[in-house]
């Protein structure tokens, strides 16, 4: 691992132990967990403290796979950690793909609203044939 990617990966545990933590009895919560308003919150606090999509680089690029791996372990030190870190499924790997193999306008479009944790995005299949 990289001594920045470490360091990044200290700095997002950090950031989970110390501020994302003692969220996890906030009641803000419904039925489908954390509502938008403390998701809000706590990306905000993220981007303050520069953990905000930690996996994806300003040019739009990941780190490498052991790197990423372990930024999103440690910002899973919580179930509100991946939310805070905007590094939770599915966001992350479509933010990979878009990132990958989109086209400029792609990753105008669709990855700098991802990346800055003001949208979601979706993973969805289709059957086709018989049976």
């Amino acid at each position: 691992m990289a001594q920045n990617s470490l360091r990044l990966a200290d700095q997002v545990e950090a950031f989970v132990r110390q501020v994302v933590i003692p969220y996890e009895r906030d009641p803000r919560r419904d039925s489908h967990g954390p509502t938008d308003d403390l998701v809000f919150e706590l990306r905000e606090k993220a981007r303050q403290a520069g953990v905000l999509t930690p996996h994806i680089l300003p040019d739009g690029s990941h780190l490498s796979q052991r790197d990423t791996a372990m930024v999103l372990r440690r910002s899973a030190l919580s179930l509100l950690g991946p939310l805070a870190c905007n590094t939770m499924a599915p966001d992350e790997g479509n933010m990979y793909l878009i990132g990958k193999i989109g086209s400029p306008s792609q990753r105008e479009h669709f990855l700098k609203p991802l990346v800055s944790g003001r949208t979601r995005s979706a993973f969805l299949m289709t059957r086709t044939g018989g049976g």
